[in-house]
């Protein structure tokens, strides 16, 4: 369904009061700048009331629970990142959402045809602002979505900022607002985290559109059937392809002022879509740990993990080579000890039973990133396809279906996934169930059952370019064994 509403600049439409996907799109064209998108809430007075009012790629929770950074998105030529608003959550303190972006390889009169477009959940387009007049700017207000009536409604801002996003910053709160926005691509590691000189360049990325129609002129961006997760470089250039948040992402539970809440997942065994899902309410919520280095490095995840706590999920990037080594002393298995086939890939990080901080021994000929999220922030495996390469987590939360697994790799690899679930967050430190088994794997082709979610589904070994197709089930629920799945 297409209700697109063209805009010009300076122009406003109402929009429902519904759960929004926001794409900050541009089109794909070699050597062109990389744009990172951001939400900011701002209260009556124009200002952000903090770090947590910046909603984006490493901060991609708001604690409200209302806004979302979910990942990035590319067809038909374009790439596009994703944001989600839910509004009726959006707390009333909060009387209007910027739409952002930021460029620090380049100014915004080098991306082509920069845009911004917002659609309802059943793929309704309701608002399109394509920015025509861009020049020098490094940060830029694609538009805002504010509060007149008790209803929202949408303008089309095209407010660029020559200074970046210092400029944005002062405009949205001062001082305060400088240290919430400013950084490169919106990033302000913890004090904590590893860094090498001024660190590599931001990341930014691509995953598959949907295949509906469009209206005429309309660009087309991501939808809900098809998504791709894959690597991206460190350096300029190019613009590179990161791990991407489905759409369609669970719904989150709040969380306590301050933290960082845990996405929700859950549904009754008959599939019916549950009020107040609340297995994931007990993860370890933290503010993603950012750190980066050059060769070999010893590092200190330095988060109070609690005692028999769930896996994190660590995600590496590479610049130059894909081979990296991932180690936590005394551990037999290795975090990372393979090529990441994109430059890029997530897996599972078990804590040390006794809580605490984590060592880690890393080891890569080049410049490497490596980023410590929360359990939430696995990628929500829906009804569709999804196309990735290498290692990935997801979280599966709706009925029994049907996993068709296709996966290619020249150099015959092992490709392996499992699925996780358990009683306590605890249980999931350990597979319930292999899925997939390939020990000389240049090409999968498989078909598995997954029970009802909550699960975690995970790659655990691949080189591969893989395919993930899921489809309801056709038969009885696969039975999982004995035990109980999370039910809070």
């Amino acid at each position: 369904m297409c209700r697109m509403t063209h805009m010009i600049k300076g122009a406003n439409t109402p929009v429902p009061a519904v759960p929004l996907r926001v794409a900050v799109g541009r089109q794909w064209v070699p050597g062109a700048p990389t744009v990172s998108a951001a939400a900011l809430l701002l209260d009556a007075a124009g200002a952000v009331r903090g770090d947590a009012d910046v909603v984006f790629h490493h901060r991609p929770v708001h604690p409200s629970a209302a806004v979302r950074h979910v990942g990035t998105g590319e067809g038909a030529g374009q790439l596009a990142e994703w944001l989600e608003l839910d509004l009726p959550r959006v707390e009333p303190d909060v009387q209007r959402v910027l739409i952002a972006g930021s460029c620090t390889d380049g100014t915004f009169g080098q991306v082509h045809g920069l845009y911004a477009q917002l659609s309802t959940p059943d793929g309704t387009i309701v608002a399109h602002y394509a920015v025509t007049d861009a020049t020098a700017e490094t940060a830029f207000v694609l538009g805002e979505l504010y509060r007149r009536d008790g209803a929202w409604r949408f303008r089309a801002v095209g407010q660029g900022y020559e200074s970046g996003l210092a400029g944005l910053a002062q405009d949205v709160g001062g001082a305060g607002a400088v240290t919430a926005v400013s950084g490169p691509e919106l990033v302000v590691p913890p004090a904590s985290a590893v860094s090498s000189g001024s660190g590599p360049a931001p990341l930014a990325g691509v995953a598959k559109t949907d295949s509906g129609a469009v209206a005429p002129g309309a660009l087309s961006v991501p939808g809900p059937d098809a998504y791709r997760a894959d690597g991206a470089s460190l350096g300029p250039g190019p613009a590179g392809v990161p791990a991407t948040y489905s759409t369609a992402a669970a719904s989150p539970v709040p969380a306590p002022a301050g933290s960082v809440p845990a996405y929700a997942a859950g549904s009754p065994a008959d599939g019916t879509s549950s009020e107040a899902p609340s297995w994931a309410a007990d993860f370890f919520a933290f503010e993603p740990r950012v750190y980066r280095g050059k060769g070999a490095k010893t590092i200190t995840v330095d988060l109070p993990f609690p005692p028999n706590g769930e896996p994190v999920i660590l995600e590496a990037r590479t610049e130059e080579y894909n081979y990296i080594s991932v180690k936590m002393p005394g551990r037999e298995d290795d975090l990372f000890m393979s090529d990441l086939p994109d430059h890029y890939g997530r897996t599972l990080m078990v804590p040390n039973r006794k809580g605490g901080p984590v060592t880690l021994k890393v080891r890569n000929s080049g410049a490497w990133q490596l980023t410590v999220l929360p359990l939430s922030a696995a990628l929500p495996l829906d009804f569709g396809t999804i196309e990735g390469s290498g290692r990935e987590v997801f979280v599966r939360t709706g009925p029994a279906a049907e996993l068709k697994v296709r996966a290619d790799d020249p150099h015959k690899g092992w490709f392996q996934m499992h699925y996780h679930w358990g009683d306590t967050p605890s249980d999931l430190r350990r597979p319930a169930k292999r899925l997939v088994y390939e020990w000389n794997g240049r090409r999968v082709r498989e078909k598995v059952a997954l029970p009802s979610g909550p699960l975690l589904v995970t790659i655990d070994k691949s080189r591969h370019r893989w395919e993930l197709t899921l489809d309801p089930a056709e038969q009885r629920e696969p039975s999982r064994g004995a035990g109980r799945i999370w039910r809070r």
